[in-house]
């Protein structure tokens, strides 16, 4: 699957991510259709001032650790991590990297989405799963969020919250539940709806296939370039050369 490139690609597929948040935050793709939009997922922060979003986590951990089988409370704490996590201290918007604070702000909204859910039965709160969903995109973690969302999609079938299933999953690499949740789009849209989601789906589809596109070339760039270095070294030679004791 896409996202599970490691190594010096890693980099690279942080542009990619950056390039889905773009899409979310600007409504390039998921958000022309107003009302069906549910939870505010185009708002990819919230407000308040640095002191402000710590003191609302502390108070969300306070509550949690008083009322650990809460699911409200558990809600409210990965709200208030997810905010923190995007503080401009946090985040850099133009490059799309968290600080080592927000990283661990997402790594523990993650572990508290797992124990939300175990308290839910797999049944959450849509707003609570939205938050769920940016924060696995901030983990880069397209499968993750593809999850959450059909999640919310299950509760709430509209033609924008399948749109939003189909973008996860064909960043995720799961071309059947892709394939799954663009049928459900178009087939709950409503007439006046129904250019606009086509359209959407072209887009989606161009986007992440250019994406897609650029990191098959990054990759063959890659082992291209690391063949090239390797030529000429005997086995086991990592310096290169026709080995130890050739020519004697």
């Amino acid at each position: 699957m896409l996202f599970d490139l490691q190594g010096p690609r890693k980099t690279f597929v942080k542009v990619i991510y950056l390039g889905l948040a773009i899409l979310l935050a600007g409504g390039l793709v998921l958000f022309g259709i107003g009302s069906d939009v549910n939870g505010g997922l185009a708002d990819l922060f919230g407000g308040g001032s640095r002191g402000q979003l710590q003191d609302q986590v502390e108070t969300a951990e306070e509550r949690v650790e008083k009322q650990p089988k809460n699911p409200e409370a558990l809600a409210e704490l990965i709200g208030a991590r997810y905010s923190l996590s995007g503080d401009k201290d946090n985040f850099n918007s133009e490059t799309g990297e968290f600080s080592e604070e927000g990283k661990e702000q997402l790594e523990l909204a993650k572990k508290n989405w797992e124990t939300y859910l175990k308290l839910t039965n797999d049944k959450p709160d849509v707003t609570a799963a939205n938050y769920a969903v940016q924060v696995f995109l901030g983990l880069q973690d397209a499968k993750g969020a593809m999850q959450a969302q059909e999640l919310i999609t299950a509760q709430d079938p509209n033609s924008a919250n399948y749109l939003a299933l189909m973008l996860y999953a064909l960043y995720s690499g799961d071309s059947l539940v892709a394939t799954g949740a663009k049928q459900k789009a178009r087939e709950l849209a409503s007439k006046d709806q129904i250019d606009e989601i086509n359209q959407q789906i072209k887009q989606a589809e161009q986007e992440i296939g250019q994406r897609n596109e650029q990191v098959q070339k990054q990759i063959q760039e890659q082992f291209a370039q690391q063949q090239q270095n390797s030529q000429g070294g005997a086995p086991g030679n990592p310096f290169g050369g026709a080995g130890v004791g050739a020519g004697n």
